[in-house]
């Protein structure tokens, strides 16, 4: 797993990304990714919380104008708001990766899941390719 954020950090420098949530920030900063979407808009999300309009409008703009590689979002706790958010990484060809704040089950140890999430964080990068769900 170390090896594995290492070498996308070595060969994937800076990569501009989109969350809905905080859930995947340790992770994204470890691979050296660039979070774009503001922290107060993630926390917005995760709190339950309408996010401003103008996050709101901020956010919808990395995808239109292609400002990010790939689109993260807690695939554990989705809303109306999340699936919009989709919704426009698909219509736009921004790659999504589905992370979770629990380990998904059965077959996962803690190592296996974090590696399977860098591993599609990856493959979004990489080749373009959606892993929405582990």
């Amino acid at each position: 797993w170390y090896q594995a954020l290492a070498q996308f950090k070595k060969d994937y420098p800076g990569t501009p990304v989109a969350v809905t949530e905080p859930v995947g920030d340790y992770m994204l900063q470890a691979a050296g990714a660039s979070i774009r979407t503001p922290f107060r808009f993630q926390a917005d999300v995760m709190n339950g919380v309408d996010p401003a309009p103008q996050d709101i409008s901020l956010e919808s703009s990395l995808f239109a104008q292609h400002k990010v590689k790939v689109f993260l979002y807690n695939q554990q706790v989705t809303d109306s708001l999340t699936e919009d958010f989709l919704a426009q990484a698909h219509q736009h060809g921004i790659p999504v990766v589905g992370v979770y704040e629990t380990m998904p089950t059965p077959g996962y140890t803690y190592q296996s899941w974090m590696l399977a999430e860098v591993r599609a964080l990856q493959k979004a990068v990489a080749d373009q390719v959606s892993t929405e769900k582990l």
